[in-house]
């Protein structure tokens, strides 16, 4: 295709949203925003600095929505899939998005193989002190385990170390970041309510519903609280300004 016909098919931000609200109603500009901080799509810049969605950019998109809406699937599983070969060849020879879902259901499962990591190859890995990582531990903030005296520590709990790390640099320490633990064990709780019909059938089928189900509340609550705090501060900055 050549520079003239990519043009053609390249979409403003609000152009795209028309577009993607004729499936997806709930979509605003917000939502891409977040998919683009989630490195899932990345627009190209105009002259006048605007956001230029590609062809490309929009499978990516609808690809993505689609997973989410229709199988509940969490961001980091529909990322792999988009980084990989295989997307590409699904893309090209223009099968359907619902098969390559089932082998994204089969890395979901696989996904939750629990597997952890040796205290001090965190440590040394991720270049942190003893104190903080114990902080961490201290505070319930993840997971770990004592097997004949060595600790291990839960491989998915390494992106809150590392959150907890960048925080670290603003003098918030594990004591701070205990409220949001314990904000995590309501806002679980809630979910495990609803959920709690269907995980106690006897059908397997409505176990991996419940499954799904509790994906989809867990984001899009986490995306309820990520706006409820960006209104809160707005109004704070509004009044401070």
């Amino acid at each position: 295709m050549n520079t003239a016909d990519q043009a053609k098919k390249a979409l403003t931000i609000g152009r795209l949203i028309k577009e993607l609200k004729k499936a997806y109603p709930d979509i605003s500009s917000s939502k891409l925003r977040f998919l683009e901080s989630q490195d899932l799509v990345k627009p190209k810049r105009g002259l006048n600095k605007y956001r230029i969605y590609t062809g490309e950019d929009v499978k990516k998109i609808n690809f993505i929505l689609k997973m989410q809406k229709e199988f509940y699937l969490p961001l980091d599983v529909i990322k792999q899939k988009l980084q990989s070969k295989e997307f590409e060849d699904y893309l090209k020879e223009g099968k359907e998005l619902k098969n390559l879902q089932l082998d994204l259901g089969e890395d979901t499962e696989n996904k939750k193989e629990t597997s952890f990591i040796a205290f001090d190859s965190v440590k040394k890995k991720l270049k942190l002190t003893q104190d903080f990582l114990e902080d961490l531990m201290d505070h319930d903030l993840i997971d770990y385990k004592n097997d004949n005296g060595k600790i291990l520590i839960n491989s998915a709990d390494i992106d809150i170390i590392k959150m907890s790390r960048e925080l670290s640099r603003f003098g918030i320490q594990g004591k701070h970041l205990k409220m949001f633990e314990n904000f995590a064990i309501r806002h679980s709780s809630f979910i495990q309510q609803i959920i709690m019909p269907l995980m106690i059938s006897s059908k397997k089928e409505l176990h991996k519903k419940g499954k799904r189900v509790a994906l989809k509340l867990e984001k899009e609550l986490c995306d309820l609280h990520e706006m409820l705090l960006k209104k809160e501060n707005r109004n704070f900055l509004e009044k401070n300004k």
